[in-house]
């Protein structure tokens, strides 16, 4: 993975921050895109510190001039992009679905489906190019494999992202550039301290009462297994969408099979 180019959005915490700097450690050169600004340096500049290459780009997914100057930059820096990690997203509220305010429906709706459709759209063309290339967006077990009527409207856009992967994963096949969606069950992310307001043991039993290994999933689980469809070593395909649970992975094509499809280096 040495010399490729990485462009990973929502880069600046969670899942999308621990891909980036695992990445780095294998030579990745990446560039990290996100809202938050002292968020976003502190990435780059502790994968620097660390050896690593590493730029951060401020960057609204639902802004297409903002996604523009993105691959732009990550070009003219860099001079290409290999990887697309479209890990951006917003989980709106939990509750009846006559809670979400219009603002808030449009808001999850516009950053988790119209940012991974604008960042494929301006990033595909790049890998065309090079007749190479690997994107990964991210989705989640809600809206694939359990129905949280507390979260229709984030379960939705998170179905939205599994129809975007396969057919965007068939509309470039021709040119060896691999589409693939990870979704993640209950992560100990950011994501999940809002949902449980920052309280650990809220947070702990909230992964526990609804994941299948009954324990919420760390980071290093989820980055592991994107690291390897980056890397080409899994045995899916394109257009495949893979449950990450912790310790385990299995493809949604055959979900019964836990733990059958993708092993998770290190764990």
């Amino acid at each position: 993975m040495e010399k490729k180019v990485a462009v990973i959005t929502g880069g600046t915490a969670g899942i999308g921050k621990q891909v980036a700097i695992e990445l780095a450690a294998k030579g990745c050169k990446v560039v990290i895109a996100g809202r938050n600004k002292d968020a976003g340096k502190q990435v780059a500049d502790q994968i620097g510190q660390d050896g690593g290459e590493a730029i951060y780009v401020y960057t609204d997914v639902t802004a297409e001039q903002d996604v523009i100057h993105l691959t732009r930059s990550a070009i003219d820096h860099f001079g290409q992009i290999d990887y697309l990690f479209n890990n951006a997203g917003t989980e709106g509220v939990l509750g009846p679905l006559e809670t979400n305010s219009e603002v808030i429906i449009d808001t999850v709706l516009s950053v988790n489906i119209k940012g991974v459709i604008l960042c494929i759209k301006h990033i595909l063309p790049e890998m065309r190019k090079q007749k190479s290339g690997v994107i990964v967006n991210t989705a989640s077990f809600v809206g694939t494999t359990l129905p949280l009527p507390v979260a229709v409207v984030y379960g939705a856009s998170k179905s939205a992202v599994l129809s975007i992967t396969g057919s965007v994963g068939a509309s470039c096949a021709e040119d060896n550039i691999k589409v693939y969606a990870v979704c993640p069950w209950v992560t100990d992310t950011p994501m999940a301290d809002r949902l449980t307001d920052h309280n650990e043991e809220a947070k702990a039993a909230f992964g526990a009462s609804i994941n299948p290994g009954k324990a919420i999933v760390p980071v290093e689980d989820i980055a592991s297994v994107v690291n390897q469809l980056f890397a080409g070593t899994s045995n899916l395909n394109s257009g495949d969408a893979i449950l990450v649970d912790k310790g385990k992975a299995c493809n949604l094509v055959n979900m019964m099979s836990v733990g059958d499809k993708v092993s998770l280096e290190g764990h």
